[in-house]
């Protein structure tokens, strides 16, 4: 009734039209009506009367201005009458981005469109998420220069929401424009407040979805959204996972805690239930005998990771840290990586669910930022791989070359489950197992061994040389759960890694109906190739390549070797093939 506003009309999203048909509940949580009192009042105010709602993803801001357009268009008591039959109208960049052929249209457009709401007289504007107005990028465009000189004007009010970082990247990057917009921090809702808008919001849900939610269904929500929404803060991360529980009731259409587990596991790869099958459990009981079908011997640390692992599935272990936290000693070559790839593929389903960081390439003090690098910037640091896979193990490859800094950085990550990025945010490493490997004193170990000594009869004397040495300081070695020292490996042991090196082999030949077959001499003679005691194991599969693959090679190109056949490889043809390997 005050004015007539059709580029408003156009452009904007009145929000006080649409608020009878607003799907969120006014609920009148203590801490969000604090929120609503504080930015009414500085509404009020003259000059100076616009209004940044901060605060993280999920935290309620825009349904808080739903709410604020709701009461003043309907002359709630809690509104001052001066701001009675005020109605907020949203503008999207993106739509005017869209609509304007250039910037300079664009700024034109946008001053008449703040010119509008300024004569209608009952008009606020409303950014939501308003760094998109003051910043240039995809789906953005930076119109500082168009909005200060209209909010230094304080003809018009304007309500905006944006999260902490932008709001401090902006008062320091135009201290002019964040000394006319008044913040109002919007915190995380506590958990009895939580609670009570899942009830509320239950009811629109049940309608939407044929369901019955069951209390215990929320209070798993409350729970699990806690350990595993990461990017939202509350109420929005409970409200997300309470909205998804819907799509797996049980038979009767209730939605059960069960529900709320297999919604995080099908969204977030994560197993959080229990194992509760017959299949399962003999998986779990027999983790040891499955790993040791991908490396040979380190039964100790075969062990230790295993026990780890069924405290997890059985929901015996600490849930604030990670699921298991192990620092492998021992010579190179020996399987401390590879156990990290067994437990990957055995455990978590596949090697994809490991990320490795070489931390010899972490060694300065400003490669902490590298490592909790935003994902946007660095796909490949720490908190990236683990923000996209926290079902996963975490590789930390010769962990006594990294910085002091860097070690610093992982303190709290191996105490508590959790590493804050580079933008502050959140990211949890409690459902992952942490290897850190590393060969520091590894000819100490080869010595004890070689005395004929037992590796768990020096492993406390072992690390405490380390500390003596200052390779480790001891508030870092007590971070984790087990530190396992690895031994070199025996001939017998590398004929062993020949056999499971050759099952991949045949894995790859299958596809042609192709075999090979070694005999034993043969293995020996290609452990003798490629044994070093500096390696380890590692040269086995270089040996491999040189000699069976090429033969096998050979013969199928000849066409000595057809489809359904078997090459049987004997000392004399691997000896052959070494002599033209050293001849060449």
């Amino acid at each position: 009734s005050f004015g007539y506003t059709p580029l408003l009309a156009q452009f904007g999203i009145n929000l006080s039209e649409h608020i009878h048909y607003s799907t969120m509940l006014d609920a009148g949580i203590p801490s969000r009506e604090a929120v609503l009192s504080q930015a009414t009042h500085l509404l009020m105010q003259g000059g100076r009367s616009n209004v940044a709602l901060v605060g993280g993803l999920g935290s309620g801001k825009s349904s808080l201005v739903q709410i604020l357009a709701k009461r003043m268009m309907q002359g709630d008591p809690s509104i001052p009458p001066s701001l009675h039959f005020y109605q907020i109208i949203a503008l999207d960049p993106s739509a005017l981005i869209a609509s304007a052929r250039g910037r300079g249209e664009l700024e034109d457009l946008v001053h008449h469109l703040c010119y509008e709401a300024v004569q209608a007289k009952n008009t606020i504007l409303f950014l939501d998420d308003a760094q998109l107005f003051f910043e240039d990028g995809n789906g953005s465009v930076n119109l500082t220069n168009v909005l200060l000189p209209i909010l230094e004007g304080g003809a018009l009010r304007m309500i905006m929401t944006m999260d902490e970082q932008r709001w401090l990247r902006i008062a320091q990057n135009t201290p002019a424009l964040a000394q006319h917009i008044n913040r109002v921090m919007v915190q995380p809702t506590s958990q009895e407040e939580t609670m009570r808008l899942m009830e509320d919001q239950t009811l629109l849900y049940e309608y939407r979805s044929k369901v019955t939610y069951t209390y215990q269904a929320l209070a798993a929500t409350y729970r699990l959204s806690s350990r595993f929404l990461g990017e939202q803060v509350m109420p929005g991360r409970a409200l997300k996972m309470l909205q998804t529980a819907a799509d797996y009731p049980d038979e009767n259409g209730f939605v059960t805690h069960r529900s709320v587990q297999q919604a995080v596991e099908q969204t977030q790869g994560i197993k959080v239930s229990t194992a509760d099958t017959g299949e399962e459990r003999e998986k779990l009981l027999k983790l040891e005998d499955r790993i040791h079908e991908r490396m040979i011997n380190q039964t100790r640390a075969v062990q230790v990771v295993s026990d780890a692992l069924r405290r997890a599935r059985a929901g015996v272990r600490n849930e604030q840290r990670p699921i298991g936290t192990f620092l492998f000693l021992g010579p190179t070559g020996v399987g401390k990586t590879e156990l990290a790839k067994s437990v990957a593929a055995v455990f978590f389903g596949g090697e994809d669910h490991l990320a490795r960081i070489d931390l010899n390439e972490y060694s300065n003090a400003e490669d902490v930022t590298r490592l909790i690098a935003d994902a946007a910037t660095d796909q490949h640091s720490l908190t990236a791989q683990v923000s996209r896979n926290p079902f996963s193990v975490i590789l930390l490859d010769e962990i006594e070359k990294a910085h002091p800094n860097v070690l610093n950085t992982l303190l709290q990550m191996l105490d508590e489950g959790i590493l804050r990025d580079i933008n502050n945010r959140e990211v949890s490493f409690r459902d992952a197992v942490v290897i850190a490997t590393s060969n520091a004193g590894a000819e100490r170990i080869r010595e004890h061994i070689e005395k004929g000594e037992k590796l768990q009869d020096f492993e406390e004397q072992f690390t405490n040389e380390l500390i003596s040495a200052n390779v480790f300081r001891p508030e870092f070695l007590n971070r984790f759960d087990e530190i396992v020292l690895f031994r070199s490996l025996t001939h017998e042991e590398l004929v062993k890694v020949i056999d499971i090196i050759l099952k991949g082999v045949n894995k790859n030949l299958a596809v042609q109906k192709v075999s090979v077959a070694v005999d034993e001499d043969a293995k020996h003679l290609l452990v003798d190739a490629g044994y070093d005691p500096r390696l380890g194991a590692r040269p086995m599969r270089r040996v491999v390549q040189r000699v069976v693959e090429n033969i096998v090679a050979n013969q199928m190109l000849s066409g000595q070797a057809a489809s359904g056949s078997q090459i049987h490889i004997d000392a004399a043809a691997v000896t052959a093939m070494l002599q033209r390997g050293k001849d060449s």
